[in-house]
């Protein structure tokens, strides 16, 4: 998944839908545009999520919405990286040779509309519609493991024989293999369980109405304007949400949705790099902080005849003056990435450690002359539509760059093409982001560099030997082995073969307005609203 830090980038619509389309979780039947309640936490966004389908997009915004709407077998235990169950009894038992999950759900969870029960029929048909060889299951990654998976995914079975139903409440999960991270799958918002009878019942309106056993309902959805959720009063978990509603604007202009927020129109705001000094130094406002699980980085596509010579890719990598971007374009708020994977996962190499090459502008232009390479012309790409300029980012690469005789061009290309051709390994290179789906290297180095997977992100690398260390660091129950085995990974796929230049790792941030409490902000990047307040002013 590319995942976008969505309250911090902005893109302009082209127009306005005039009309709103009511959610079919409300418990009355009826949506409205907005509530006169005390508990309304007012939000905004610069960009429309379009859908509420966690199974169908992966950027942050629609995991956020579906972290409010709906509900996963196991969660994160609130603010931490720590499993917990959510729509379960209790954690799943495990057989001893790792392959049989056992579950008991929690009896009597409905869905919003107070009436539609969840049984375990239903996470066979979550499991299935991922799967589904017609469907658009963005993530079947997630359920890849599972023992016949594969086989229904490819249209040759039309069950999948390792998910077992015993009763309405008790299932069995049964894998290919011992899968290490498998219970960690189950806590991404894509694995969120739906209710057979409501996705079929909402037909091709699910995506704007869905209904889940979220604490919160979608209420009403005027595209390109605003959002309204609120609180389900059905909800299995006593006390929460503590809010009513959620109201979320949508406005296009970041200066214009930062000016509302200072005059207290919002509650909670994204923090602009031109502006965060202002706000921070004000002391006006809470601000929540944390280290979040990303990396941003220079992808370059081993099958793109421009980096085709390692010369020219260890050229670009040596260029990139990584803390120069830091401490300019971002101001400090964050740290330069030394591997792929991000620091403070288990498994990853620490803050300050790994394998990428240098700064070293002289070698890079050595190299480049060496390559016969100087004044060619290397062209990445770059999501936005047409008049959009190249982002600050590319712009400081591009100059980097050019002091060592290479020249980079960046196209411009609309979000559809754009994740079209990467699906396809088609798009020569691109300068993007990675937030962790769950904390595992696994997330980031098989997603990326595994030979099975490399193509969907336009990496196209092709390692037998990272194969096998991969696939061995999946199966393996030693966390110190595994932790061995990922970096050696990193050795070989930033270091040796230089198949992606790690750029930095971005700092999360939040400003609150002060009455504003509970707020938890996971370092997954999604910010969950079920626990949070607002005291009087």
């Amino acid at each position: 998944m590319k995942r976008l830090p969505w309250l911090t980038f902005t893109v302009l619509t082209a127009a306005l839908l005039m009309f709103t389309a009511c959610g079919g979780g409300s418990p009355s039947g009826t949506g409205s545009e907005t509530t006169t309640a005390d508990q309304v936490l007012h939000d905004w966004l610069t960009t429309d999520p379009k859908t509420f389908d966690v199974q169908g997009d992966t950027t942050i915004a629609v995991y956020e919405m579906g972290r409010n709407l709906f509900s996963t077998l196991l969660r994160y235990k609130k603010g931490s990286l720590e499993l917990e169950p959510e729509l379960l009894a209790k954690m799943p038992e495990i057989s001893p040779d790792g392959l049989t999950y056992s579950f008991e759900l929690k009896d009597g969870i409905v869905a919003s509309d107070g009436t539609t029960r969840l049984t375990a029929h239903d996470v066979l048909f979550t499991i299935k519609r991922m799967l589904d060889p017609g469907g658009n299951g963005a993530s079947p990654w997630l359920f890849e493991p599972i023992k016949g998976a594969k086989d229904f995914m490819e249209g040759k079975a039309q069950d999948i024989p390792g998910v077992i139903v015993q009763d309405d409440t008790h299932f069995q999960i049964i894998l290919e293999a011992p899968y290490a991270p498998f219970l960690q799958y189950l806590a991404v918002p894509a694995a969120s369980i739906y209710i057979e009878s409501l996705v079929t019942a909402a037909g091709e309106n699910w995506a704007t109405q869905p209904v889940g056993t979220g604490p919160f309902y979608l209420d009403s959805y005027a595209p390109d304007q605003k959002i309204v959720l609120k609180k389900n009063p059905h909800y299995f978990e006593a006390g929460l949400p503590k809010l009513d509603a959620v109201e979320i604007r949508i406005i296009p202009d970041e200066a214009t949705g930062l000016l509302d927020f200072e005059k207290g129109t919002f509650d909670i705001t994204s923090i602009p790099d031109t502006d965060f000094d202002r706000i921070t130094a004000s002391g006006k406002y809470t601000i929540l902080k944390n280290d979040a699980l990303n990396t941003y980085f220079f992808l370059l596509n081993m099958d793109n005849p421009q980096f085709a010579d390692i010369r020219v890719r260890q050229a670009i990598a040596m260029a990139i003056d990584k803390e120069k971007i830091v401490q300019t374009l971002l101001g400090g708020r964050g740290s330069v990435a030394h591997a792929f994977v991000t620091p403070g996962i288990p498994g990853a190499l620490p803050a300050g450690q790994g394998p990428a090459l240098p700064y070293d502008p002289e070698k890079a232009k050595a190299l480049v002359e060496e390559a016969g390479a100087s004044g060619k012309t290397i062209t990445i790409w770059q999501i936005g539509k047409a008049g959009d300029s190249a982002s600050n980012t590319n712009l400081a690469i591009q100059e980097m760059l050019r002091g060592i005789g290479l020249e980079l061009k960046v196209e411009i290309r609309d979000r559809s093409a754009y994740f079209e051709a990467r699906a396809k390994g088609e798009i020569p290179g691109y300068q993007g982001n990675w937030w962790a789906d769950f904390p595992d290297p696994d997330n980031y180095l098989w997603t990326f560099f595994h030979s099975s997977s490399s193509q969907r992100y336009s990496s196209n690398y092709q390692n037998p030997e990272v194969d096998a260390l991969l696939e061995a660091a999946l199966v393996s129950s030693d966390p110190k082995e595994r932790a061995r085995l990922y970096q050696q990974v990193e050795d070989i796929v930033v270091g040796e073969d230089v198949a992606v230049v790690p750029l930095y790792h971005l700092q999360q941030f939040r400003a609150l307005q002060p009455n504003v409490k509970d707020v938890v902000m996971y370092q997954t990047g999604l910010v969950d609203y079920r626990w949070t307040y607002k005291e009087s002013r």
